[in-house]
């Protein structure tokens, strides 16, 4: 389920004149000369989920679906709850109510994920057996939300991230998986250029496809405490940050890669993927859900 959105209108004045010159934003904020009436840059619009960011050379729009969908249904949304495709289908109409062309307007960004219940709390998941992403180890948690855990995974085109409550509320077995694509390329390889093949489901199964690639990726191990031995000691090396750092040489591309073969092995040996494997299921059947309703 796509979430945030971000698109740049190819005429950056003509959105400029759109959101100066009509009512279609109520808060719109820029700083004018008081002598030549020339309006300096950045203006920023914002109204119900959707906001505009103009520069001196682009023109943006984002929209995040679920403010617009709160907004739209004036309703109480679960935080975890993901929308329906016929709730996303309305938050991206009228998402597409503040662009001038959507069949022009290209898509420079966009974040997508989904909720799913889990077995044990979230957020002990995350500390104890979301590991690794490709043998990376995630970035600092740069938001610093108190009362969430999370863990990034950053990459020049997309980062992942994994993050569930601290707190109670019912929340504790829950856990939400995003991936966000921060350029075009990945998009434009699926077919979805313009914020209207955002409406295509072939595209978003495509979509959906890309993100399993990147969750497939994430090295999430079973608590492994009834190991022994010398398959012990090399699961603690193997998940160990220190140990993968070593092989970053080019030298070391062919070790590394024949020392993660071993440590895939050793979890299937001792079926320490099972915590992986019902996160995949949920969300396969969270997309499922979405597709159809």
């Amino acid at each position: 389920m796509i979430d945030m959105i971000r698109s740049y209108h190819k005429t950056k004045s003509e959105y400029q004149l759109f959101i100066t010159g009509s009512n279609v934003f109520d808060d719109v904020k820029g700083v004018v000369d008081i002598k030549t009436g020339e309006e300096s840059y950045p203006i920023k619009a914002y109204q119900n989920g959707v906001s505009a960011l103009i520069d001196k050379y682009r023109a943006f729009i984002i929209g995040n679906l679920k403010s617009i969908h709160r907004h739209v249904s004036r309703g109480y949304m679960h935080q975890y709850k993901n929308l329906t495709f016929s709730e996303y289908f309305i938050a991206l109409e009228n998402f597409k109510s503040y662009i001038i062309d959507s069949d022009e307007t290209k898509i420079s960004k966009i974040s997508y994920g989904f909720s799913v219940p889990t077995k044990i709390a979230g957020k002990d998941l995350i500390k104890m057996n979301i590991l690794m992403h490709k043998l990376n180890y995630y970035n600092h948690n740069k938001k610093n939300k108190k009362n969430t855990e999370l863990k990034e995974f950053e990459y020049t085109n997309h980062t992942i991230c994994v993050y569930a409550s601290k707190k109670g509320l019912g929340l504790e077995n829950y856990l939400r998986v995003n991936l966000t694509l921060n350029k075009s390329l990945d998009l434009k390889k699926i077919g979805v250029i313009t914020v209207s093949d955002l409406v295509n489901k072939e595209k978003l199964k495509l979509l959906f496809d890309l993100f399993m690639l990147r969750f497939n990726d994430i090295i999430i191990v079973d608590n492994y405490e009834n190991v022994k031995g010398k398959d012990k000691m090399s699961l603690d090396k193997y998940l160990s940050k220190r140990y993968w750092e070593s092989f970053n040489t080019q030298n070391g591309r062919k070790a590394k890669y024949r020392e993660k073969t071993k440590l895939h092995a050793l979890i299937l040996k001792h079926n320490l993927n099972k915590e992986k494997l019902n996160i995949e299921s949920e969300l396969r059947k969270a997309f499922s859900v979405f597709i159809s309703n």
